[in-house]
Formats: C-alpha cells, sequence, structure tokens
C-alpha cells in the first residue's frame, strides 16, 4: 500500500488510523468535512470534492465517516458520498467502517453470519453503506463494537462514567450493573482495519476481542484509579451484547493486543 485515503480523517478512529497509516510511511489523503484539527500534520488535507475531480487512484480508501449521532439526512449525504467513490475508484480497495449495531438486538451470540433483528436507522445507513462497497470489486466490510480509548469525547457510557467519577466522585449504573458489552482499545481497532485493508478477499469482519464485559465491571476498574463510589439505581433496560468473532480473528491472524485493564488505565491517565 503506497497511497490511502482516510474519509472521517477528524474523527476518533479516523484520525488514529491517519497516525497509523503515516507511521507505516504510507502517503494519506486525510478527507475532511469541516474540522481537521485532529489530523495529522504528515497526512494531505483534502475535501471529498477534490478527491472527486482528482487524479488519484489510491490503493486503499478507509471510509469511516458517520456515527450515531448523525441526523437521517446527513446518514444519507454520507452514503452518498459514499456511492459517488464506488463509482470514481473503481480500482480502489474498500474498507468499510460498519457497526455491530447492525445485528439488532439479540439474546445469544452474535457471529459473523447472524440475522439482523430490527437494526434502528443508524444500523440501517451502515447496511445500506455495505450494499454499497460490495458492488466494489475489493472490499472489506469491518463490523466494529465499542471503540474506547484516550481522545474520545461522545456521550457514550465510559467516557460518561468517567466524567461523572472525576468531577462528582460518584459512578452511577443502572440495575445491579450486568448489562454487558465488548469493548476494543483504539490501537487494537486501527490494526483490525489496516489487516483487513491488506487482504485480497472480500470478507465481512467483525472487529470485537470476544470478551464482553459488564458495566459493573467497567465501573470497577475506573475505581482503582478514581476514588470514588459506584451507586446502584433503578432498572437497567439496556441490552447486553455477546461476540464470538474467532472466524474474523482466523481470517485475518489478528488478536487484540491491549486488556480492558490498560485500556481504562490509558484512557484515564
Amino acid at each position: 500500500m503506497n497511497l490511502a485515503v482516510v474519509v472521517g480523517a477528524n474523527g476518533f478512529l479516523g484520525s488514529a488510523i491517519v497516525n497509523e497509516l503515516v507511521n507505516m510511511k504510507i502517503k494519506v489523503l486525510a478527507v475532511y468535512n469541516t474540522r481537521f484539527e485532529n489530523v495529522n500534520k504528515r497526512a494531505k488535507l483534502i475535501t471529498s470534492d477534490e478527491l472527486l475531480i482528482s487524479d488519484f487512484q489510491p490503493d486503499c480508501i478507509f471510509y469511516v465517516s458517520g456515527n450515531y449521532t448523525n441526523s437521517h439526512k446527513e446518514l444519507l449525504s454520507i452514503n452518498n458520498t459514499l456511492y459517488n467513490y464506488s463509482l470514481r475508484f473503481t480500482d480502489s480497495k474498500f474498507v468499510y467502517v460498519s457497526s455491530t449495531n447492525v445485528y439488532g438486538a439479540h439474546n445469544e451470540t452474535i457471529s459473523e453470519n447472524t440475522p439482523f433483528n430490527n437494526p434502528n436507522n443508524y444500523a440501517l445507513s451502515k447496511l445500506s453503506g455495505e450494499f454499497i462497497v460490495s458492488a466494489s470489486k475489493s472490499y472489506s466490510i469491518v463490523r466494529l463494537t465499542y471503540v474506547y480509548g484516550p481522545g474520545i469525547n461522545n456521550y457514550s457510557f465510559i467516557p460518561q462514567i468517567i466524567k461523572s467519577a472525576k468531577e462528582t466522585n460518584q459512578i452511577n449504573l443502572f440495575g445491579n450493573g450486568g448489562r454487558m458489552q465488548d469493548y476494543i482499545y483504539i490501537d487494537d481497532a486501527v490494526s483490525f482495519c489496516i489487516n483487513a485493508a491488506q487482504t485480497k478477499n472480500n470478507w465481512i469482519l467483525l472487529g470485537a476481542t470476544g470478551k464482553s464485559i459488564s458495566n459493573k465491571e467497567v465501573a470497577e476498574e475506573i475505581v482503582k484509579t478514581i476514588d470514588c463510589q459506584i451507586v446502584y439505581k433503578d432498572g437497567d433496560l439496556g441490552q447486553s451484547f455477546k461476540f464470538n468473532p474467532e472466524k474474523s480473528h482466523s481470517l485475518l491472524n489478528w488478536s487484540p493486543k491491549v486488556s480492558f485493564e490498560d485500556g481504562i488505565k490509558m484512557m484515564i491517565a
């Protein structure tokens, strides 16, 4: 890989992919929308409009655009841009970062081929993106679970309870804290995506660790570093998730390197 494009280069995962690619001495075109403060200075900034009229034919396009906070209209626009890319860059390898949200709610362990169960609008937009990319000659679809690590600043569970622990010396959990999720550290998510880019096959890959951790266990790890108390209240109506990504790990010859315990410590530091 000599030339790579990262779409969504200013985001949490996109900027981390850019960092790793430039460290690998790969030329990177970083596609941004309105902001670029998180983009590595060694990458070349470019807009989607500029890229689409360029004479570049990148070896790989990492499409990391959009998140669950986007509006319906914004998600449609993101997929429209992806469609234009797929028409323009027919010889490029696409690594499309999807989400385990596409599976919807399941009580059983989820694997790559688990059927979808009433996915929400964000997940439907990701499935639409997968459909677009799957028409390309070369692609990897990466369904990532919850990605966490230093620099994440959204309103999801881990950054919010760390913030609460620091500011109020208290972590509030619903129910008994038993709800479970599979968490993948940012560096592991990046290596998973880059490994997916280097395969010659067209695969749908499950980017999870295979180890689910309860909310209580998350809070207890935080308490080891921040002096605070855990408070349980009300009931928890949220869904637990368990994944079996053994097939994807084997296909990529990949395994996570950062334990959850170490990941939380690095996130708090």
